[in-house]
């Protein structure tokens, strides 16, 4: 687990985590409420757990699906809850939640969309409450709360990764112009499918091992970031989604299977509500946000959000 600063790139920090069987570690997600980044390895069906506040790694065995030939993939922490797609053959079968602490499967929703055969990626829209699957150019959205499945299909091409931010989903795609590999983010509105945006980026390639990948969001300072891997060199690419501005900048050297995931976080103390009133008792709030930076209601519950007040002062709250 290497922490790189969130302007240069540089490797701040690195901490050895599983010690064998190792080979597709693939998939990893930021609980904000525990402080812990929970990461999945596919090829031993260990769940890991890293405590950034802490510093501390645990692992947790998990029991196999009932059918030998699938395997848990991609995991998402959606409202302190543990999902993971299960694959079979790389036909993807379904979306299941796990107990966070025994690793049992809670429940197993069997997706109803047809040709969901690939590589995936796997994010979740809180405001939607809407876990996002990216197939190939499809998106399969299943409901936390109502249980619900729905799906729209992207354009024709090759669509490498997904995040999302203020209920729009960022998608991350290639193509080839003039032999050259050129990459675009486009932007959908979450709950309508709807294209919103589309940016071609300045930075184009001859060659590369991986797409643009490994997505997540940095809050503070409205920027997306992802890895691309291009004759064995991993860089970092940011991508500012108000200004379109965009940098490219080398991590480290190695071939793909040498990353994993990437995810940003924050760390956070949680207060109580009595705290929180206290705190906040003569101040007008101006905006809130979740720890992905998101604008959500000042009245959401039962999560870390940040209130930003009229005086321009932050604040770190737990709401009950």
């Amino acid at each position: 687990m290497n922490k790189l600063d969130n302007n240069s790139g540089a490797q701040m920090s690195s901490k050895y985590l599983f010690s064998n069987g190792s080979t597709n570690i693939g998939s990893a997600s930021f609980d904000p409420l525990s402080n812990t980044i929970f990461t999945l390895n596919s090829g031993s069906n260990v769940l890991g757990k890293y405590n950034v506040g802490t510093d501390t790694f645990s692992t947790l065995q998990l029991p196999w699906p009932a059918n030998n030939g699938e395997i848990y993939a991609n995991i998402a922490i959606a409202n302190e809850r543990l999902f993971t797609i299960k694959e079979s053959a790389s036909n993807i079968v379904s979306v299941c939640e796990l107990d966070k602490v025994t690793g049992n499967l809670i429940f197993e929703h069997t997706y109803a969309t047809p040709a969901l055969s690939g590589a995936s990626d796997f994010v979740f829209c809180q405001e939607t409450n809407d876990l996002i699957l990216l197939v190939n150019n499809k998106i399969v959205k299943y409901n936390i709360v109502t249980g619900t499945e729905t799906s729209f299909n992207l354009p024709s091409g090759t669509y490498d990764s997904i995040v999302v931010v203020n209920q729009k989903l960022y998608v991350t795609k290639q193509s080839t112009v003039s032999g050259n590999i050129v990459f675009t983010i486009e932007c959908y509105q979450v709950s309508t499918g709807n294209l919103m945006s589309s940016n071609v980026l300045s930075n184009t390639f001859t060659e590369i091992d991986e797409g643009i990948r490994n997505l997540c969001f940095l809050g503070a300072t409205n920027e997306i970031v992802g890895t691309i891997i291009s004759q064995n060199e991993i860089k970092l690419l940011k991508f500012n989604i108000n200004t379109s501005a965009e940098s490219l900048t080398h991590l480290f050297w190695g071939p793909p299977y040498f990353l994993g995931d990437m995810v940003a976080t924050s760390s956070v103390s949680t207060l109580s509500t009595k705290e929180n009133l206290k705190n906040s008792k003569n101040k007008s709030i101006k905006n809130a946000y979740n720890m992905a930076g998101q604008k959500i209601s000042p009245d959401t519950k039962n999560q870390v959000i940040i209130l930003e007040y009229e005086d321009g002062t932050h604040k770190r709250v737990f709401q009950k």
